[in-house]
């Protein structure tokens, strides 16, 4: 682990105790939420692993490139088929980022926004701090210390990984989260995580405003 991993993992860390901590004071911080159901928690982790791997492809120099192919030679001594593909859509690529994205699941809590009470796998850290949106949640303080969520991961992975890459080697990767987890594996509902999230902020803004 390098010093920057170590210090994500102790930010992480940190958060978590402040947020899982009972409050002494007016309890918003302390307060636990009821856990969330397999099925629902399935769901988002289908949705945040698919979106970490969108983020990591999207990190890929897109001119970097890769030869793929058939390495048999012909008569003249070349290959038949060997081509070179974009390095991030290559299944090399693709099966080495599924094998470590799972280990980013370490980086998410269980918890349930304070006035809907619908459910989420926060990412604890984003753009090098805490996440401003752990105010609006109380999170779901379990034995297993958030391990089912890696967990879930791995099941995913493991059951659709020629999905996942069919889906990231075609042209434009959009809407991975839709596709594989409601349309493929019938995790969720056909709908979008992202309009889903703004519908949660939206309403976490409504109650500022009406105080």
């Amino acid at each position: 682990m390098n010093s920057q991993q170590h210090l994500r993992y102790l930010f992480a860390v940190l958060a978590l105790t402040v947020v899982l901590a009972p409050s002494l004071t007016s309890g918003q911080m302390g307060d636990i939420a009821r856990p969330i159901e397999s099925k629902q928690l399935k769901c988002l982790v289908c949705k945040a692993s698919m979106a970490e791997m969108e983020a990591a492809v999207a990190k890929i120099d897109p001119n970097k490139k890769v030869e793929v192919g058939d390495y048999r030679l012909d008569t003249t001594g070349e290959s038949k088929k060997k081509k070179k593909i974009q390095y991030a859509k290559s299944e090399m690529y693709l099966t080495e980022m599924m094998e470590t994205v799972c280990d980013r699941m370490d980086d998410y809590a269980k918890a349930r926004y304070k006035k809907t009470g619908r459910p989420i796998v926060m990412k604890m850290m984003v753009d090098g701090g805490m996440n401003p949106d752990m105010a609006n949640v109380n999170f779901v303080q379990e034995g297993d210390l958030n391990k089912t969520l890696k967990h879930l991961c791995l099941e995913i992975v493991e059951d659709y990984d020629e999905d996942i890459i069919r889906m990231f080697q075609e042209e434009v990767v959009k809407d991975t989260d839709i596709r594989l987890c409601s349309q493929v594996a019938k995790y969720c509902k056909d709908q979008p995580v992202d309009d889903e999230y703004e519908y949660e902020e939206s309403e976490e803004e409504e109650g500022r405003d009406e105080l």
